[in-house]
């Protein structure tokens, strides 16, 4: 992350949520509505290559949040930390339960110096973001901690990039099957996947009524039997893989969103003990941190 000399403070564009008023996100971090908009001299002027202007430039379009970032302590420290605002953004795809993503950085007061923030340097004009409610961004402030821990997890990062990466590619029957190796991942199945992904998304997923559960399960093994037929090629119909991209697309999300309320990515054996007494819990009274939690 490129930090000038002068500065005290990052700032990192990103796509996909609107706010309608400053929120602290971390400490030390603010996501802000209305990116400025610089004028062509100044991107030209704080850039470092050709590339990078026209990259800058044409997502400067798209950019409709921001973040702030902070850091009194010197260059050094604040260089870092806004490196490490890069996973908010993943943090708040998951509250929001929609592609968000960062696009470029910058810094500087005498001369603002630019970086681009992202992998995908082949952009096309993304989805509309969304509004981000109170409630959601008050979900990704108090799961702040939980996400950070989580970061640590393989299992949970690797999915987590499976439905970032997804969003950015080419046509939907790619990014389903992106998005299904991500759930796959996640509960690293291997035998009789199709039941077994559909049963421990249902477990993880709705914590009430049997019935739900029941619903839910049937529901996620029609969705994982269109995403065989995509694999092999025999499905063709644009609106069939518009949906399924979105309903598989909002799944991962919302089983990543639950492994970071419980703080972690149940384990296999859990996940089996939950399919004969229960559901998941958040918590067992008197149970150690860390210790796998079964509801009764």
């Amino acid at each position: 992350m490129l930090v000038s000399a002068d500065s005290k403070a990052a700032y990192i564009a990103g796509h996909g949520v609107l706010v309608s008023d400053e929120f602290e996100l971390a400490p030390g971090v603010t996501i802000r509505p209305n990116p400025p908009h610089f004028d062509l001299r100044t991107v030209a002027d704080g850039c470092d290559t050709l590339a990078d202007y026209a990259v800058v430039l044409s997502m400067m379009e798209f950019a409709s949040f921001y973040l702030e970032i902070r850091e009194e302590a010197g260059r050094k420290d604040l260089a870092t930390k806004a490196w490490s605002s890069l996973w908010l953004f993943h943090l708040l795809a998951l509250a929001c339960r929609c592609p968000c993503g960062s696009l470029y950085s910058w810094s500087g007061s005498q001369r603002v110096c630019f970086a681009v923030a992202t992998p995908h340097t082949t952009f096309r004009r993304p989805a509309e973001p969304i509004h981000a409610s109170d409630q959601q961004l008050n979900w990704a402030h108090t799961n702040l901690a939980s996400f950070a821990t989580l970061q640590s997890d393989k299992t949970f990062t690797t999915a987590l990039m499976s439905y970032g990466n997804s969003h950015h590619l080419f046509g939907h029957s790619s990014r389903i099957m992106q998005l299904w190796s991500g759930i796959e991942c996640l509960f690293r199945v291997s035998n009789e996947i199709t039941r077994t992904l559909a049963m421990y998304s249902a477990l993880l997923l709705e914590k009430g009524d049997a019935n739900l559960r029941y619903e839910r399960f049937r529901e996620i093994k029609r969705d994982y039997a269109v995403r065989s037929k995509v694999v092999h090629g025999t499905i063709e119909d644009g609106d069939v893989l518009e949906e399924a991209y979105s309903r598989a697309s909002k799944l991962l999300a919302s089983l990543l969103s639950r492994c970071v309320e419980l703080s972690r990515v149940p384990s296999t054996e859990e996940l089996d003990r939950a399919a004969l007494i229960g559901h998941i819990a958040d918590k067992v009274p008197g149970a150690r941190a860390g210790q796998s939690a079964v509801g009764k």
